[in-house]
């Protein structure tokens, strides 16, 4: 745990130091560069991380050992076979297969975040802190359509629709679970509006009331192999729905408040934020909706920033129902107000993140690295090819 909470001093750090003090463009890339090729030596180089390492580790040597003979390995989505067959020709060991996929998960995180961020060096920490970073060194297919969802977000910004289905559907030969995001293309469109806000809610109350029916009628058609396990009979707990929650309530009050202009960009975030609150939710009944959170929760980190700048330039000024006006929009209001807001936002998701690493979430407690055993010999072994 304490490697984990030096890795977040380090990140604060660069922040602090690229961003925060003296903000500009080229420091904002610096602090890019450096945070992402921290993080990806974290990822590359750590050892029986993750739940699922030795799954992947054991599935690319006998995959490796089968070659193309076959083009299945047991229920894993073609995509990601081919791939890992394809890489087994010149790869020289699971270790290197699983930086090569280390790659994968940081470069597009990178560039989603630097280009798409308001404020980098916050949705890097949220990224760390809500755990999309350790569920990539965990969940290696969804790792992959995570991060071709993040790669979509150009499409969906500009209403290209088959741009966005064509990243869905190729992300989904990765893991299949991502292809619910076709549907959800149209719920974004829905202004972001109390009621829409009330309706889901009912719409979870229901869930709540009727899943067990609504689960076993899938089951009997779609992956019957989870009928009965610990993901539909048990539930994460709803501490992990706690943050989602309280930003996209947030984020609700201030549309109807004005401070949060609703350009396209603003309002698919808040809809996405809404889907991903909904599911975070729903997996503290069922732990199998935390595979569908992730594709909504890296926009979730984008919507951060967005309130706290809507909050630092409009602040709050709104009639309410009594007739009641409240009026917070001098500069020092606007600052407390944003201020306030980071406090919040830092102190629930690093409450998110620590409450994570004692449940050992995904597996990434004790951190170890492969270069302490045998690096050298590995690396002398990839050389000599």
């Amino acid at each position: 745990m304490l490697f984990y909470t030096l890795n977040n001093l380090l990140l604060i750090l660069w922040a602090w130091l690229f961003c925060i003090r003296k903000p500009s463009k080229t420091k904002k890339i610096f602090f890019i560069v450096v945070a992402f090729t921290q993080l990806l030596l974290v990822m590359a180089l750590r050892n029986q991380i993750g739940f699922d390492y030795n799954m992947y580790a054991i599935g690319f040597n006998q995959m490796r050992d089968e070659g193309f003979t076959s083009l299945t390995y047991k229920d894993w989505e073609i995509g990601f076979v081919v791939m890992t067959k394809l890489l087994s020709l010149f790869l020289p060991n699971y270790i290197w297969y699983l930086v090569f996929l280390s790659v994968i998960a940081i470069i597009p995180a990178a560039v989603f975040i630097g280009r798409h961020s308001e404020m980098p060096w916050l949705s890097t920490i949220l990224y760390i802190n809500v755990f999309i970073y350790f569920m990539e060194m965990n969940f290696l297919r969804q790792m992959i359509a995570v991060s071709l969802v993040m790669l979509s977000w150009e499409f969906i910004k500009r209403n290209k629709f088959i741009g966005f289905a064509v990243v869905i559907v190729l992300a989904s030969v990765f893991h299949q679970t991502v292809i619910f995001l076709l549907p959800v293309y149209l719920l974004i469109k829905m202004q972001p509006k109390m009621k829409e806000l009330i309706v889901y809610g009912y719409f979870i109350l229901w869930f709540y009331m009727s899943s067990e029916g609504f689960i076993d009628i899938i089951t009997n058609f779609y992956h019957e192999e989870y009928t009965d396990t610990e993901f539909l009979t048990d539930g994460l707990s709803f501490i992990y729905a706690i943050f989602p929650l309280a930003v996209t309530v947030t984020a609700f009050i201030l549309v109807k408040f004005g401070t949060i202009n609703i350009t396209g960009e603003n309002k698919y975030l808040i809809n996405l934020s809404l889907i991903c609150t909904i599911f975070m939710v729903a997996m503290s009944k069922h732990a199998i909706f935390e595979r569908f959170s992730y594709y909504f929760l890296i926009f979730l980190i984008l919507l951060v920033p967005v309130i706290y700048k809507s909050l630092l330039a409009k602040g709050i000024n709104t009639t309410l129902a009594n007739g009641k006006t409240i009026a917070l929009t001098s500069e020092k209001q606007r600052k407390m107000l944003a201020l306030g807001f980071l406090a919040v936002v830092l102190v629930l998701s690093y409450f998110h993140f620590y409450y994570g690493l004692f449940e050992n979430a995904h597996g990434v407690l004790p951190y170890d690295i492969w270069a302490r055993f045998d690096g050298v010999k590995i690396i002398r072994d990839f050389i000599r090819l």
